[in-house]
């Protein structure tokens, strides 16, 4: 079979070229089919088996809800504890780290509050708002050349806070109303009667508190001012499109916001069409089934990434769901009854021949083990797993889920390399934006196998780690 070859950061992703239309040859350019990336017919055809370059984007973009969690302070610290650790320039560098090229520029900062039982967890708790996220902008007109169109992403973060997991037991059914957004008091979300939104999801969405500076407005108002913001400025360019990315309760959290945005555009943008896409790893459900149909009914793309043994994407409505059929439909109005939304890409843990077996829960949740279970990912239809580029090395950051034979240490990922930046020299280094560390010694990082292609024993085996910089500061 003929192998085309692709270039996914500075260096090249062999993949098989599947047979097919231009939408499913890696000879077509993302500027060629991106509709058909962001959903515009439903990836008919894209998923199974996967085009590579769908699956490059959707790898991307869940990137962009990784650094979430890397660049979330969650060290306990009263004064930094909730907030990022990185100032919106600092993640852009970040950003083009991961992938050279990529001309993103971080808009603005996402902080939700999740205030419950303030007095019981204070001060370390978040009561006062925490950073769920950000929003970024492609700028740089190569990149817009090359994707087809000017790309506003909006990612959010999972749950990291014990306020947030409370806020997540709240599974109880609410009407899908809305707060007046503050900063646009004329921008409204009409909601469709019978809407209904699990209460912990649209509590950190749409609830402010008045005394914090971070919360003193809700998520809500801080997407929509922006996304309006930005939507503004863009008007004059025929091609634009919303996507929005999250992780778990990020994942639920954008599946709203797609939501609401949606319906604002529709209102505002004088019935442009403007696609808005939610590619949404280890979802939860959000709501009935009534928000399943309006979400469809509106046109809101989402795809959701699950993987089989993640017992997040089964929760809530573990009694009463889209799987029982009549029943579901019969007691819609129960505040128990959810239903999923979008298509799903089913992921298999099992499938991946470098990953231990596990009977810990939070192992087959991991962002990583998604992304690298999506790498290795051909279709739904049972083929091998077959990775395409991504370093598995990654899996371990917070997890010790490698087999030993890769000698990759576990929970590699220190609390320091959330500020590493790459010099104009090409070196990584330590710039801290929050409170300067103690001086560090060089130390010994896994580095990424220059031949994506391999199954990385050999390399290893020559090149188990490397020093990558012999200064006072790493």
């Amino acid at each position: 079979m003929a192998i085309s070859r692709l270039s996914i950061g500075g260096g090249d992703l062999a993949t098989e070229q599947v047979k097919g239309d231009a939408k499913h040859t890696s000879h077509a350019q993302v500027g060629d089919i991106w509709t058909s990336i962001q959903g515009g017919d439903d990836w008919n055809g894209m998923l199974d088996p996967i085009n590579p370059l769908l699956k490059e984007e959707i790898l991307w973009y869940g990137d962009f809800a990784q650094q979430c969690y890397d660049s979330f302070d969650n060290t306990y610290s009263p004064k930094y504890y909730g907030n990022s650790r990185r100032s919106k320039s600092s993640l852009g560098r970040r950003l083009e780290l991961l992938r050279s090229g990529r001309g993103y520029q971080v808009t603005r900062y996402i902080y939700a509050n999740t205030a419950v039982l303030k007095s019981f967890f204070k001060p370390k708790s978040g009561y006062s708002g925490a950073w769920m996220g950000y929003i970024a902008v492609c700028t740089d007109q190569k990149e817009i050349k090359r994707l087809g169109r000017r790309d506003i992403v909006v990612a959010w973060r999972g749950t990291e806070t014990p306020q947030e997991l409370m806020q997540n037991m709240k599974d109880i059914l609410v009407p899908g109303t809305l707060s007046q957004s503050r900063q646009c008091p004329d921008i409204q979300t009409t909601f469709k009667p019978g809407v209904q939104i699990e209460k912990g999801f649209l509590s950190c969405y749409n609830s402010v508190y008045g005394d914090s500076v971070r919360s003193r407005h809700s998520a809500r108002d801080i997407v929509v001012s922006e996304i309006t913001r930005l939507l503004n400025e863009y008007k004059d360019e025929e091609d634009v499109s919303i996507p929005f990315t999250g992780h778990s309760l990020g994942a639920a959290l954008a599946t709203l916001n797609a939501y609401d945005i949606k319906q604002i555009i529709m209102k505002e943008n004088g019935g442009k069409s403007i696609p808005v896409t939610v590619l949404a790893f280890a979802s939860p459900r959000v709501g009935n089934l009534a928000f399943s149909q309006h979400l469809q009914e509106i046109d809101v793309k989402v795809l959701r990434l699950v993987n089989t043994w993640d017992v997040v994407p089964k929760v809530p409505g573990v009694f009463l769901n889209e799987n029982f059929g009549w029943l579901t439909r019969f007691l819609h109005w129960l505040p128990w009854t959810y239903v999923h939304v979008g298509i799903p890409v089913t992921l298999d843990s099992s499938s991946s021949p470098v990953l231990k077996k596990s009977y810990n829960p939070a192992s087959f949740h991991n962002l990583e083990v998604y992304l690298h279970l999506l790498d290795g990912f051909q279709g739904n239809n049972k083929l091998p797993f077959k990775p395409s580029g991504r370093d598995p090395a990654l899996v371990n950051k917070y997890s010790d889920l490698l087999i030993e034979k890769l000698q990759i240490p576990s929970n590699w990922w220190a609390k320091r390399n959330k500020e590493i930046v790459k010099r104009i020299d090409g070196l990584l280094v330590y710039s801290p934006t929050t409170p300067t560390p103690v001086p560090l010694t060089p130390r010994m990082f896994y580095m990424r196998p220059s031949d994506s292609n391999s199954l990385w024993p050999e390399y290893i085996k020559s090149r188990k780690f490397q020093t990558i910089l012999s200064v006072k500061h790493f």
